[in-house]
């Protein structure tokens, strides 16, 4: 008589080790992929290692050589993709992204992978991908594009975009050091209703965030956008900002350096909330150092140094608020020291150091309101004589 799977706990385990053997066998895979140029492997593509790989890992793909091909991740847990010991990835399709990730879940890409053309890298709906010392460069649109993920980059260049170098809609995304964003045609990183999270190095050599050398912005936070800067991150020879911060947005910057932009340093505007502690360089901008404007407001929590900037050092104006903690250092910039302009508020809450620029310390106009001492900003001008000047 043939017993049923129902006829004892002894026959019903060996059935259910029968019916889960095939998924245990299939959890993890290590494949290879040698492309031209590399260590003949498995698999001559990426895209054929994937579509031998259970979509539930932990599976791993192993690549070198030259691949020429657009690499499609979709629904797929537990991947690592790494460079064996190097690998390049060139897009076939010029039109279409070099990698996509899409509605996946603790993807891996590192150890030497460049991603070369097509329209860079993007990520959708992903929970988490972690991308570690890769290069990603001549993208014909923006190098990295994460929408609604979760995404940490380090050790890593994104760079010759056409566009921006990184963009980010919704989501988090870090910048975990030892990234470099340079030499691309818009904003170096620009993160819009979104968390943009720069985590530098500590000062050794090679693990600083650098965002250099970009066409417009380095950094660009935008429609209730927030961004959290610490450490070592410079932002430096980027083109109309160094940083630029708007739409309802906020910037928490602890150290770095924003210096040699072309235009202002940060500009901080239409009801944003931006601020600066730690040993943070505001210096040697084309257009000034800081502009606080359009009912935005900003704390300088001592240790600030902004000096040298072309034009004004501080500019707080159209019913904005700057608060200083004191301490900090505002020197020899070309024009003005702080400018506090139509309708505006400074509160010295401490004494800040004031001295070299090229006209006042210290100017109060057009309705504006001092908070604090002032007697030791000289030159000024600044007192009921001006503030009480009409608004223009």
């Amino acid at each position: 008589m043939t017993k049923s799977c129902s006829s004892g706990p002894k026959l019903l385990f060996a059935c259910l080790l029968v019916l889960l053997l095939p998924s245990i066998m299939a959890f993890a895979a290590d494949t290879t992929v040698g492309c031209p140029g590399g260590t003949p492997g498995d698999f001559t593509t990426i895209t054929a290692a994937l579509a031998s790989l259970p979509a539930v890992g932990p599976n791993s793909i192993a690549v070198s050589g030259t691949c020429t091909e657009n690499v499609v991740v979709v629904n797929r847990t537990d991947l690592a993709i790494f460079g064996n010991p190097t690998a390049t990835i060139v897009a076939a399709n010029p039109n279409g992204r070099v990698l996509s990730i899409f509605d996946s879940l603790r993807v891996g890409v590192s150890n030497n992978i460049t991603f070369n053309g097509g329209r860079g890298i993007a990520i959708n709906t992903t929970p988490r991908a972690d991308f570690d010392a890769i290069t990603v460069q001549n993208s014909g649109s923006i190098g990295i594009t994460s929408i609604d993920s979760l995404v940490h980059l380090s050790n890593s260049s994104v760079t010759t975009s056409a566009r921006s170098g990184i963009s980010v809609g919704g989501g988090t995304f870090y910048l975990d050091s030892g990234v470099n964003v340079t030499n691309n045609g818009r904003s170096g990183v620009s993160a819009a209703t979104a968390h943009l999270i720069l985590n530098g190095g500590d000062g050794t050599p090679g693990t600083a965030n650098v965002i250099s050398h970009n066409g417009t912005v380095g950094v660009a936070l935008f429609n209730s956008a927030e961004g959290d800067v610490n450490g070592d991150n410079q932002i430096t020879f980027n083109g109309t900002f160094g940083a630029e911060v708007f739409h309802t947005s906020t910037l928490s910057m602890s150290d770095g350096i924003i210096n040699s932009n072309t235009g202002i340093g940060v500009h901080c505007g239409e009801t944003s909330h931006c601020e600066w502690s730690g040993v943070t360089q505001i210096d040697s901008n084309g257009g000034g150092g800081i502009e606080i404007t359009d009912h935005s407001d900003a704390y300088i929590d001592g240790g600030i140094d902004i000096s040298s900037n072309t034009g004004v050092g501080v500019m707080v104006s159209l019913s904005s608020l700057l608060n200083s903690l004191g301490g900090n250092t505002i020197n020899n910039n070309t024009d003005d020291g702080v400018v506090v302009d139509t309708l505006s508020v400074l509160k010295f809450a401490a004494n800040d150091t004031i001295t070299g620029n090229g006209k006042l310390a210290l100017e109060c106009d057009n309705g504006s309101l001092v908070v604090g001492e002032v007697v030791p900003y000289k030159p000024r001008r600044c007192g009921p004589a001006f503030q009480a000047k009409p608004i223009k």
